[in-house]
């Protein structure tokens, strides 16, 4: 299977003479695929994930997403990548306090233009991004939370939405940085299995996280990192 991510000898180092947060690592994941990232802090596993993203670029090598060359992206053209091709569920949600869940889950579509989310012929890119929002807080269980604002939610919720708003766009990958880091383990776990239950539908998902347990039971691939390294990178049993 043709490879969607792409690292090729990539090595991120941000101060001259320290040890690199990240060191010649080289990987392939393919469309589909649900792959954790996992390490202690400090590993370079976030590192991974901003270069996957165009929000750092390497110091030497090259990162692939489809057909990008990420880090040959100008500014422009580096933001164009992340709100057309990237989702990104973060840790602490991120979301706007004074915007709606609809609100926030729009956003990425009007800073997009809505282009990738635009619909059949005669009906607008607004429209289909409005339509696609209304499916996937249906889809998260939180259509009835649409009016509401980020302060009225539960962390689970605010994930949820959260999650809602990096698939607006339907991004060829959807990358989660520690995404369970900030809710109770019951939340956590609801999470986890939406994720997974995501990736089965065909999204292609890479999770950075410090949990093994929760690597093993929300991917199918697990890539260890140490000292900015891989350690290991090992199929998970069904």
């Amino acid at each position: 299977m043709d490879a969607l991510v792409q690292l090729e000898n990539v090595t991120k180092q941000y101060e001259n003479g320290a040890a690199p947060a990240v060191a010649n690592v080289s990987l392939a994941i393919a469309a589909g695929e649900a792959v954790s990232i996992m390490g202690p802090s400090g590993s370079g596993k976030s590192t991974l994930l901003n270069m996957i993203a165009g929000m750092d670029r390497p110091t030497r090598g090259a990162v692939r997403v489809g057909d990008e060359r990420v880090d040959m992206l100008s500014e422009t053209g580096v933001a164009r990548f992340r709100r057309r091709q990237v989702g990104m569920i973060f840790q602490f949600f991120n979301l706007l306090d004074d915007m709606t869940v609809m609100d926030n889950i729009l956003l990425p579509a009007q800073l997009a233009g809505a282009r990738a989310v635009a619909g059949g012929p005669g009906q607008s890119s607004r429209a289909a991004a409005r339509e696609r929002a209304e499916r996937l807080v249906e889809t998260l269980r939180i259509g009835h939370r649409r009016d509401a604002y980020p302060a009225r939610l539960s962390g689970g919720e605010r994930q949820r939405v959260a999650i809602a708003r990096a698939l607006v766009n339907k991004p060829a990958v959807l990358l989660a940085d520690e995404p369970t880091g900030a809710v109770d383990t019951a939340t956590g776990e609801e999470i986890g299995e939406l994720l997974l239950s995501l990736n089965r539908s065909g999204q292609t998902l890479i999770l950075v996280t410090h949990n093994a347990d929760l690597a093993a039971r929300y991917s199918r691939r697990v890539i260890s990192i140490a000292d900015g390294r891989i350690a290991s990178d090992t199929a998970v049993r069904l």
